[in-house]
């Protein structure tokens, strides 16, 4: 009997741990809609942003002297602007970012190799390895977090303007759908024109007339605008963390129903013998008094 009650004592434990993950799967459903839904209006709000910082650009000349983010020197510091989650529970999706990123770290010079890290994840993991840490935020991804992402890139920008770092990169896990995700790197600064100018903002800017000077609004819109690049990133990676947190625990909760088949499934075939066998001798002590 005591085999019987170990077997449903786990099914009891497993059927409690199966709440547990329906629960978070549906939590995590909630919170992937609400974070589709912000990272759609800032989707908006960041292309006009950057059509606009085109315009002034084109209007400014090339020749133009605009702003600090637009100086490229001699890169001999990088830094990697690596954005994680901040809870667990949702499968491979920070091991990858791990993974990529100290791929990345290894091919820059090891004297010159920083980390900015956003996500207590990313924290937990690099704070072990012989990288300086240049600057750690957490908790940036929810709709209450504008100061926390502000700051967090006017201190990268800093670190760039100072001189602390030639040369910025930005690491997340960027959103396609709650099903599918990918890797994205890119670099942040130096800013580039070419990343900037189009032919649609050359066809935007022809007589337009700016005032002030083109120079003067861009010296306050590109630190807005690099901000913007942060925001899109912690958006995008938090949709995908919920993503992959729905996925995962869904995936926990169906595998859980094929445990509790299994150990019901061992429950009533031992449940069985146990009655068969109590049979068996009750028949056979009836037979030896009979006889």
């Amino acid at each position: 009997m005591a085999n019987i009650r170990d077997v449903k004592k786990k099914i009891g434990g497993v059927k409690g741990t199966q709440q547990i993950t329906r629960a978070m799967k549906m939590v995590a459903t909630a919170k992937l809609r609400r974070a589709i839904e912000r990272l759609n209006a800032t989707k908006f709000y960041l292309e006009k942003l950057e059509d606009l910082v085109a315009d002034l650009r084109l209007a400014a000349g090339a020749d133009s002297k605009i702003h600090p983010l637009f100086d490229s020197r001699p890169v001999k510091n990088t830094a990697v602007v690596l954005v994680t989650g901040d809870r667990g529970l949702c499968g491979s999706f920070n091991h990858d970012l791990f993974k990529y990123t100290v791929k990345f770290m290894d091919k820059l010079p090891e004297n010159g190799r920083h980390l900015i890290l956003i996500g207590r994840k990313g924290h937990e993991f690099f704070r072990r390895k012989n990288i300086p840490i240049l600057g750690y935020h957490s908790d940036l991804s929810g709709p209450a977090d504008q100061d926390g992402v502000r700051l967090a890139a006017r201190n990268a920008i800093k670190f760039y303007t100072t001189g602390l770092i030639d040369e910025l990169h930005i690491v997340y896990t960027g959103y396609v759908s709650a099903l599918e995700r990918h890797i994205t790197s890119r670099r942040l600064l130096p800013l580039e024109d070419h990343t900037l100018v189009s032919v649609k903002s050359v066809r935007r800017s022809c007589g337009i007339l700016f005032d002030p000077s083109p120079e003067k609004i861009l010296g306050s819109l590109i630190p807005r605008y690099v901000e913007g690049l942060f925001l899109r990133a912690l958006l995008e990676s938090a949709a995908s963390e919920h993503g992959a947190r729905m996925v995962a625990m869904g995936a926990a909760t169906d595998r859980a129903d094929e445990i509790i088949s299994q150990l019901t499934l061992s429950y009533n075939r031992t449940r069985q013998a146990i009655i068969t066998k109590e049979l068996s001798e009750v028949i056979a002590g009836a037979e030896a008094l009979a006889g």
